[in-house]
């Protein structure tokens, strides 16, 4: 790229925070300011995928526009939770939707999607293959979305391991280095009647919790007769012990099995409509939910990452939107992410530019001499 000096940004990772990323690519774009590498992690994966393959403005289309309800229909598939509550399927389906089969070597630029080794802690960059494959593993967060398996790797969240993927940046040796970092500060402190309120709550709503394993136990057990649960169980043991050459003898009388897989199927819908109740916006002094226990332990974890990043990294500019009000699943909220994130890179824009004049310079000095 001779003329001007070669720009990366990292995207930090944040879930519905990562609407902030949109507005500050758009204001990049407005400006003329070109983009030679990208490097997101989770959110920041998904953002700059979008933007790499020319879909940036169809996604903001769809989550300015958003209510509560649509939002979830384009990821929530509850399963019953064994490695992660979502399937993942439908979030697969709609990032086909938006990114086609797209190829990341086809790309305008270079872009890497950094995810975790769920097995090794591994930071791994996923630069090769489908775009979607590769923001799928990015965007799957422990214990929401199943792991994504991607050749000899179990995958999950970017955030887990890299979520302001800076050091991975570096490493393309761009002239110029961006970052936007959304956990700039932990989020606004509680009073102390509002923290009290919530540990009340808690503690109340603690003795009513619902015990989906206990739950679906008392159902199985109700759906057979005590005396015959021994004779079936005994019925099974004699199909693993019994065969005559190669071929089991079948199973004629399964009705545990049958009684088991009818609950597990209706435990579905029990924990589905558990997900949606845990989804419905709450006030300060309600009751944690799973989904903002989990979610707040990763924001925690997220800004002291990106703290220690910070101080071993330092980029050239550093973008900081404020949106520590949007909790992580509210997809529903990108107008006011998008707007935060504009908001801060406009303010940026004059040192990009003097920046980039600056590089451009030395450049043009190194290539006339």
């Amino acid at each position: 790229m001779s003329g001007r000096p070669t720009i990366g940004i990292a995207l930090d990772s944040g879930g519905a925070m990562g609407g902030a990323h949109i507005g500050v690519l758009e204001v990049l774009k407005e400006h003329n300011i070109p983009l030679d590498v990208i490097v997101g992690s989770s959110a920041g994966a998904a953002v700059g995928a979008f933007y790499a393959a020319g879909s940036l403005e169809i996604f903001k289309g769809l989550i300015s526009d958003l209510n509560f309800i649509e939002a979830l229909r384009f990821y929530a598939d509850p399963v019953f939770p064994v490695s992660g509550i979502f399937a993942g399927k439908r979030a697969r389906k709609f990032l086909t939707t938006l990114l086609h089969e797209t190829k990341i070597e086809d790309l305008p630029l270079s872009y890497v999607a950094v995810a975790t080794d769920i097995l090794t802690g591994e930071t791994v960059p996923i630069s090769e293959g489908l775009l979607a494959d590769a923001v799928m593993a990015s965007i799957s967060m422990p214990g929401i979305f199943r792991p994504v398996i991607l050749g000899d790797r179990i995958l999950t969240d970017g955030g887990v391991s890299d979520p302001l993927p800076l050091d991975i940046l570096k490493s393309f040796s761009p002239d110029i280095t961006i970052a936007c970092n959304l956990h700039s500060r932990l989020p606004d402190k509680l009073s102390s009647s509002q923290s009290k309120a919530i540990v009340t709550a808690q503690k109340k709503e603690g003795e009513a919790d619902e015990d989906i394993s206990s739950w679906v136990i008392d159902r199985v057990l109700a759906a057979l007769p005590m005396e015959r649960i021994a004779e079936r169980i005994k019925g099974l043991r004699g199909m693993f012990r019994s065969t005559s050459g190669d071929t089991a003898v079948p199973v004629r009388e399964n009705d545990l099995l049958n009684a088991l897989k009818d609950q597990i199927d209706e435990s579905k819908d029990r924990i589905g409509s558990l997900i949606s109740k845990g989804f419905v916006k709450k006030n300060k002094a309600d009751m944690l939910n799973i989904f903002e226990i989990m979610l707040s332990a990763t924001n925690i974890q997220q800004y002291q990452k990106n703290r220690l990043m910070l101080m071993y990294i330092t980029p050239d500019i550093l973008i900081e939107p404020v949106i520590d009000q949007v909790r992580a699943l509210e997809f529903n909220k990108g107008e006011s992410t998008i707007i935060e994130g504009r908001k801060k890179a406009e303010a940026a824009i004059p040192a990009i530019k003097a920046l980039i004049e600056e590089k451009s310079l030395l450049l043009g000095q190194v290539q006339g001499g």
